[in-house]
This record gives structure tokens, sequence and C-alpha cells, in this order.
């Protein structure tokens, strides 16, 4: 194993558990991370990065160039958090009501900065044979007014341009530090979300045949939907719809004119997403063969994030060399979301988790107030992000 990079990562321990530390202290939210962005950015500058602020509202573009006729790889951190009341008894515990970092971005911040230390050391030394391009996007965990997160913003305002690979990760508090879950294809899924009003006819739940009962509609509906999932999706591929808000009525003898309901669909494969919205569609037609009406909004959120197999590949031999070959757990696709998938839409990517458990004892699990993450990981992560950008650049630079 080729350990230097990590040997030099792990120099920075106290650096990157500082630099996390005050991260968290100060959490914002999404599409508000300026204290967040500006202190990247000054980071940035002193390691020699070129530095574009703004970006996607507040996100910041580092760019490293060693030689300019080299490939370009990108390395990604998220930066907000979560509205989310701290539990944790830390010195470091955040000071801003309502907010913290409960699902570790603070801390890919840091590792992500440790990797541009760590690769502005190389490009001084003249063994950087391209470009490392530092992308710290806003709004992970949220969308705007529009819809749209962080990661759509950032490929939207040319984040990618000219962008051969980009890897990222994610802290896993079920892994414990130096173990890592990576594999080729679907990693997470998609997300979206619908929204559906089922209307029928109000009367006086004495009297139900003198209207036309949407509760009942939405029933058949919600039936509809679960059995085109269940009989007409391929049961190898993994997808689900959740009916998760149901509203309807102002009384109990009252039959109301119309139920709202929503929910989310989420798949493993664009196919299958295709495939769950013409089902959804499809089930609630069953409200207007009963004689009610439908009006269905789908909300498009995150495509399924796919793990490019040549640029996973790759990772897999970096990380090998830093950790060895021992270090990787089986890695199974999640139902849960990341942004990043929008990244995997445009250029060939790959992400992995990164084990951030104390001796396999997990902390608090994320989105909760007690989530915190063994520090321990900073420097292994650093490491792997920029072994990982070095190595692709060297063996895809045509010189």
């Amino acid at each position: 194993m080729d350990r230097s990079m990590l040997q030099r990562a792990e120099a920075l321990q106290d650096e990157l558990t500082a630099i996390r530390r005050d991260i968290h202290m100060h959490p914002e939210l999404s599409f508000q991370e300026r204290r967040t962005g500006a202190l990247i950015a000054e980071m940035l500058r002193t390691l020699g990065v070129q530095v574009q602020t703004g970006i996607a509202k507040t996100g910041v573009i580092g760019r490293l160039i060693g030689d300019a006729q080299g490939p370009v790889v990108a390395l990604r951190s998220d930066m907000d958090a979560l509205p989310i009341v701290e539990a944790n008894d830390v010195s470091y515990k955040s000071v801003v009501d309502g907010v913290m970092h409960a699902c570790g971005h603070d801390g890919h911040i840091a590792m992500l900065l440790g990797a541009a230390k760590l690769l502005a050391e190389e490009a001084i030394a003249g063994r950087l044979p391209g470009e490392a391009r530092f992308v710290f996007q806003p709004s992970e965990e949220s969308s705007d007014e529009e819809g749209k997160s962080g990661a759509r913003r950032m490929v939207e305002e040319g984040a990618m341009e000219g962008v051969a690979v980009i890897f990222g990760h994610h802290v896993n508090n079920s892994m414990p530090v130096g173990r890592i879950s990576l594999a080729a294809g679907s990693v997470s899924a998609s997300s979206d979300a619908f929204y559906a009003t089922i209307t029928g006819r109000g009367c006086h739940a004495a009297y139900p045949h003198t209207g036309l009962d949407p509760v009942m509609l939405t029933a058949q509906a919600i039936n509809a939907i679960q059995g085109f999932v269940a009989r007409r999706i391929d049961p190898r591929q993994s997808g689900v719809i959740s009916v998760t808000m149901v509203h309807a009525g102002t009384a109990t003898n009252i039959v109301p004119d119309a139920v709202e309901i929503a929910g989310t669909i989420r798949a493993l494969s664009h196919e299958t997403r295709q495939a769950l919205f013409s089902g959804l569609r499809q089930s609630l037609s069953i409200v207007e063969t009963l004689g009610g009406k439908v009006d269905l909004r789908i909300r498009d959120g995150y495509p399924p994030n796919m793990n490019d197999p040549v640029a996973t590949e790759s990772l897999h031999r970096t990380i090998a060399s830093l950790l060895g070959a021992n270090a990787f757990e089986k890695s199974e696709p999640a139902m849960g979301a990341e942004d990043f998938s929008f990244y995997s839409q445009v250029v060939p990517s790959s992400f992995y988790g990164l084990g951030a458990a104390s001796d396999g004892e997990p902390y608090g699990n994320p989105h909760t107030p007690r989530f915190n993450i063994n520090e321990r990981c900073l420097p292994i992560g650093s490491a792997i992000l920029a072994q990982a950008a070095l190595d692709w650049l060297q063996a895809h630079h045509s010189g």
C-alpha cells in the first residue's frame, strides 16, 4: 500500500477537527450558507486556489490548476445544516437556535478543504497534471422556491463545464472509521413527490347515496397504487410509492367534496422511475372510472445516483492503495436520496460511503438531535479525495 497521502492527511487531524467544529458551531440552513461559504473561500485563497463565490446562490467553486492542458477532476462537498435542535453535550455544540449539522456536512467541508491543501502541495511541487475543481454546494437537504436543490443549481450554473469526472462521499455512522462502502451502478434512489386532489360530491353522511364519497374513491385509488407497485413493477427492480398524507373533512356527519393526498416516489433506476410515474397516473384514473375527478401534480426531485463503472474502478484502486483491499464493506443501494445524482447525470461520477462510527458503535442516526461523527474519519476522507483526483489526472493526462 502507498500510504504517503494518508500519512500527510493524518498530520492535518487537529486542523481538520478545528475546521469541522467551527462549522458545526455555526450551522446554516439550505441556501443560507453565507458564513460557511465565506470561510471556505478564504481558506481556499490562502492555498492559492482560484475562487468563485455566489454560485447557486451561496455555493463556492475552487480551481487549482497544475497543467492547464490536463483533464479536470471535480471533488464535491455539501454545506447545509438542518432545522434540528442539537442535543449533544459537546464544547462545539451549535450556537444557532434550532439549527444543527445533523448529517455530517460539516465534516464533508473539512475533508474537502483538507484535500485542497494536499493537492495544493502537489501543484507547488509540479505534480498536478491537470485541474482539481473543488465544488462546495449549498442545499443538499432541500430545494428552493423553484424546486431546485444545490447540486441542480450548480450544474445549471456551469460547475461541471469541462469536468471529466467527479468524486464525492458521505459519512456513514453504521460503519467504523476506516471502512468504506463503494459499488458501481445504483447508489441511492430517486426522490420525487406527488400531490393529488380527488374530488367527488359532498353530502350529509347519513345519506351517502345523494353524493359521491371522495374518501371511498381515495381508498380505491390508494389500493390501486400499492397494487401497481406490487404487481406491475419487476420485483428485481426496487421502487416504491408511499402515500404519506391524507387530508379531508370538517365534521363527522359530512361527506366532504374532496380529499387531498400526497407522498413520495422512489426508484433505483431511471426506467423504474418513469414506470412509477406512469403507474401512479394509471392507478389514480380509477377515480374517474368511478365518477370522480382527480388532479395530479408530480414534483420532480432527485434522480437516481448512479456510479460510473470506470470512475468507480479508479476510486476503488485508490482506496485500496490507501486503506488496503480489505477496507470495503458490502455495499447495498439505499432508497434514500442524494442530490449528488445531478452531477452523475452530466459527467461520470463515483460516490462512496465513509465509515464514521467509533469502533463499530454508531453515533446518532442522521437527521436526529444526537447525530455526531468520529472525527478520526476526517483525514481519511481528505486523503481519499486528494489521491482519487491525483490518480485520475495521472492516468488520463495525454502528455
